[in-house]
């Protein structure tokens, strides 16, 4: 069985909270996640600062010790209920997905006609 890195990084800050392993996943993460509060924000300077804000939290209340599965997806979770509650939305107003409760699935905007056309025939 393959561990990951991410795993390995998560292990260590569990055991020693070590401030190495949490700038791991800053360094690994924050990009992606930028790009991902950019689009639900529509502005890259509250984006930035969300996830910055994001990633301050996390360590000052020790959350990463909740993460049981995926540290990316943990994070991403966190940001897109965030970004929910800045642009005033719920996340009980969006669909919900079904298998895994994490929200809805996120299709390329270049997709949209392909599928229209589709579920039309």
């Amino acid at each position: 069985m393959q561990i990951s890195e991410d795993t390995v990084m998560l292990s260590a800050l569990k055991q020693d909270n070590k401030l190495e392993a949490y700038q791991y996943f800053f360094m690994k993460y924050y990009k992606p996640l930028c790009l991902k509060a950019c689009q639900m924000l529509g502005n890259p300077e509250k984006a930035k600062e969300t996830v910055q804000q994001l990633f301050i939290e996390v360590w000052k209340k020790k959350a990463y010790l909740n993460i049981t599965h995926s540290a990316g997806g943990y994070f991403y979770q966190l940001l897109y209920e965030r970004c929910l509650q800045q642009r005033g939305d719920t996340i009980k107003e969006k669909a919900i997905c079904p298998p895994c409760k994490t929200g809805p699935a996120v299709v390329p905007m270049a997709l949209y006609p392909t599928l229209a056309i589709a579920m039309d025939r």
